[in-house]
C-alpha cells in the first residue's frame, strides 16, 4: 500500500517534567528522531509530515533533515488539540491512506506499521492495539459504576490509519475533540480494524519511561 504519514509532536509534555520528551536521549538519538528515521525507512510512504507546536518548526525542521534525510518531509505548526494538529498534518498529505503516529511512541517496529497498513486496506482504517490485561472498572465520582467485560477491551496505540476524505468529512461534523482517530472516524458510522500492536509500543509520557525504552532498545540490539 502506498500511504502518507503524519507524526504528531505538537503536545507540551507537561507531565515529563522541566525537560522535553520529544527531544530527550534516547540511546543517541532525541525520541521524536526514532520515529523520523521509522518512517523514511518504510516501503510505500510518501509525504512524511510532522506537526510540531508553533514555537518548535524550526527545531524539528533541523532534526528531519539530520535524521531522514532522504525522507519527503514537511514540517507544519500544530494547535491546542489533537485533533487539530491532525487536521494539520492531514492537509497536507495527497495519499488515500494516511499513518498518524504520536512523535511520543519511538518503539514502533517496521512490522508493526506494516500490520497496521495491512488491516486497513479495503477499510476506512485500522489502528494498533492490544488487549488490556487488567480487571477495568467504570468509576464516577469515585463510586465503581460498571463492570465491562476484560475480554472485549483492547488499549489503543500508534500508528492508526485512515482514510484521509473520511478523517477529513468526519472532523466537519463538529468541532469538539476525539481521543483517537478510530473514534473520529465513528462519527460517520465507519468501523476501524484493530491490528496487533506491542506491549513494547510504549508512549513516554513520564522520565522513568525513558529507561523502560532504553532497556528495550539494548535487548533489541543483543537479540539473536
Amino acid at each position: 500500500m502506498t500511504f502518507d504519514a503524519v507524526i504528531v509532536a505538537a503536545g507540551s509534555s507537561t507531565r515529563f517534567g522541566a525537560a522535553d520528551k520529544l527531544s530527550a536521549d534516547l540511546c543517541g538519538k532525541p525520541v521524536l528522531a526514532w520515529s523520523l528515521s521509522l518512517f523514511e525507512s518504510l516501503p510505500g510512504v510518501g509525504c512524511l509530515v510532522v506537526v510540531a507546536a508553533p514555537g518548535r518548526v524550526d527545531e524539528f525542521t533541523a532534526m528531519a533533515r539530520e535524521w531522514c534525510p532522504t525522507a519527503a518531509y514537511r514540517i507544519v505548526p500544530g494547535g491546542a488539540r489533537r485533533r487539530d494538529s491532525v487536521e494539520a498534518g492531514l492537509r497536507e498529505c495527497t495519499a488515500r491512506y494516511v499513518a498518524i503516529h504520536d512523535g511520543a511512541r519511538p518503539l514502533a517496529t517496521p512490522d508493526l506499521v506494516a500490520r497496521v497498513l495491512a488491516a486497513a486496506e479495503g477499510r476506512p482504517g485500522a489502528i494498533a492495539a492490544i488487549p488490556v490485561t487488567d480487571t477495568i472498572k467504570i468509576v464516577r465520582g469515585g463510586v465503581i459504576a460498571g463492570h465491562p467485560d476484560r475480554a472485549t477491551l483492547w488499549a489503543a496505540q500508534t500508528p492508526q490509519v485512515v482514510l484521509r476524505q473520511a478523517w477529513l468529512d468526519a472532523a466537519a461534523m463538529g468541532d469538539n475533540d476525539e481521543t483517537d482517530d478510530a473514534a473520529m472516524l465513528s462519527r460517520l458510522g465507519l468501523e476501524c480494524a484493530a491490528a496487533e500492536g506491542s506491549t513494547e509500543n510504549l508512549k513516554i509520557t513520564h522520565p522513568r519511561d525513558l529507561d523502560l525504552a532504553t532497556a528495550t532498545l539494548q535487548q533489541r540490539e543483543t537479540a539473536p
